[in-house]
């Protein structure tokens, strides 16, 4: 029993030791001589209420199995153990029970590094996606760009030379703001896309996100085939919809590269999102080539591609078939070969009672502010931030504003402070918004309901979490005036109330 690699004890009813070998040596420093006769509470110490549970359950005569991290006698790195409690009954009375601890350390190393190869190889695929959409992205943003730079430069020259004209001036700047917005909401389904490590799953409507990822694959698929879009009234599922983009990106570049070379009229995509004894079912057809039916079984296989050396790795199915797994659903594939294929995502809805998570309102009227006039602080490292929102917002509220987050919470912990609203940016050099959110409800409970976060991507792991977390008002960046002035007046109605 000593020559064993594991640990192996006896422990009576009264959860004394009777027995144990010279394992126990090696993992708590405690030779088996002195082990026989000692009480378990005070031979685990901490780790005993972990236990007891099973030590509970093995008294019943119920064998345990359970694993645990064990701290090192000697402050080496902690062991990864596999347990097993196995009751001993002697006519129907337990008297004790053995214990067989076997060390499972290099087992649960290999499996984190699985795991980190396996998020790396995620990320990879969800960047690849990002490359091969980045040339049609570019095309798509220079065209609103353009119009934005030139309506305001020609705006700038009209000012400059004092001959004005109102009415031409504010067609001029509506049809910048209007390419403005575009650029915006380009951005902001690329970001979708790249945000794929956040792993939170909320309530999200299906055909939302169908229709960010046809705008985001579009610039890559509109000169090979026709897109047709088909949706119904659908209700949501619950999944993560950065990860859920992926899988419908994946799947729509897939259906293009597809399609063999012709005339455009002759090639055709189709999207339908369409509901179904409880679920919600997104297809994605193609009329090209189709998967012969030899291939038809292997095409979510991880490393298996159709595609050229060069074109891809053969992770993009497998991977979009596991994101769809881990949130209940089924991907699936039907196909002939020369009609074309169709790949099927199939969801369970969320019940009807769900909260479905919405971004701050972009039109609409704004709620009333409180008759008095109320103090804002603005915080954020750019200056032509800041500049801007001052000017826009002094005409209703008394205005204050900070380029960084030290000087903020020299005015949210001063004595006399009143600040009724905090505009903070969340990605700062120096103290970043959350910290500055921490330490200022930590001094001041009452502004923890004050806050709005502005953010133009949370880029940092500590980043990601707050704003996962985050229960107040976020605003993404760029916004426009509506959006701000609507946040900011339903924080303070709500902050009043």
């Amino acid at each position: 029993m000593d020559a064993l690699p594991a640990m192996i004890a006896y422990w009576d009813a009264t959860l004394h030791c009777r027995y144990a070998n010279r394992a126990y040596e090696t993992w708590f420093g405690v030779t088996p001589e002195a082990m026989v006769g000692r009480e378990m509470k005070a031979f685990l110490g901490p780790l005993f209420e972990l236990n007891r549970p099973f030590i509970e359950g093995a008294l019943r005569g119920e064998p345990q199995q359970f694993e645990r991290e064990i701290p090192d006698p000697h402050g080496g790195p902690a062991r990864f153990s596999q347990a097993h409690y196995i009751p001993d009954v002697v006519d129907g009375i337990v008297r004790g029970f053995s214990v067989l601890v076997a060390d499972i350390t290099q087992r649960r190393l290999a499996e984190q590094a699985l795991t980190e190869m396996e998020r790396k190889v995620h990320a990879n695929e969800r960047f690849a996606a990002v490359a091969t959409l980045a040339a049609g992205t570019a095309h798509e943003l220079n065209n609103p760009l353009a119009a934005v730079l030139a309506n305001i430069d020609f705006a700038v020259e009209q000012l400059d030379r004092g001959a004005v004209d109102a009415a031409e001036l504010r067609v001029v700047l509506v049809e910048a703001r209007e390419a403005a917005h575009r650029s915006r909401d380009i951005l902001r389904n690329m970001a979708t896309l790249a945000r794929g490590e956040v792993t939170s799953r909320e309530p999200v409507d299906l055909a939302t996100l169908v229709t960010t990822s046809l705008q985001l694959a579009a610039p890559a698929m509109r000169y090979r085939a026709r897109i047709l879009y088909e949706t119904c009234q659908t209700s949501a599922v619950l999944a993560n919809a950065s990860q859920l983009v992926q899988v419908f990106v994946n799947l729509l570049l897939n259906a293009s590269q597809a399609l063999p070379d012709r005339a455009l009229d002759d090639s055709e995509i189709r999207v339908v999102v369409r509901r179904e004894a409880g679920q919600v079912i997104v297809d994605v057809r193609d009329n090209g080539c189709g998967i012969p039916a030899a291939l038809l079984s292997r095409v979510f296989e991880p490393f298996f591609t159709t595609k050229a050396i060069g074109g891809g790795m053969g992770l993009g199915l497998s991977i979009a078939r596991g994101i769809v797994q881990s949130f209940g659903g089924i991907l699936s594939v039907r196909s002939e070969p020369g009609v074309g294929s169709t790949f099927s995502v199939s969801l369970p809805e969320v019940a009807a009672s769900a909260p479905v998570r919405v971004d701050p309102p972009t039109s609409g009227e704004v709620p009333a502010p409180s008759p008095a006039r109320q103090r804002i602080l603005i915080i954020d490292d750019e200056t032509l931030i800041t500049r801007m929102l001052a000017r826009v917002l002094s005409g209703e509220l008394d205005v204050t504003a900070v380029d960084s987050g030290s000087a903020a919470l020299e005015i949210l912990t001063a004595a006399d402070c009143a600040i009724d609203l905090v505009l903070c940016d969340l990605m700062m050099p120096g103290m970043a918004g959350h910290e500055v959110y921490s330490a200022a409800i930590a001094a001041r409970p009452m502004l923890r309901h004050r806050f709005v976060i502005m953010t133009g991507g949370a880029f940092t792991p500590t980043g990601q979490e707050f704003i996962a977390t985050f229960d107040g008002p976020i605003l993404k960046k760029p916004f426009d005036i509506l959006e701000v002035r609507t946040v900011i007046a339903a924080t303070l109605a709500r902050s009043v109330a």
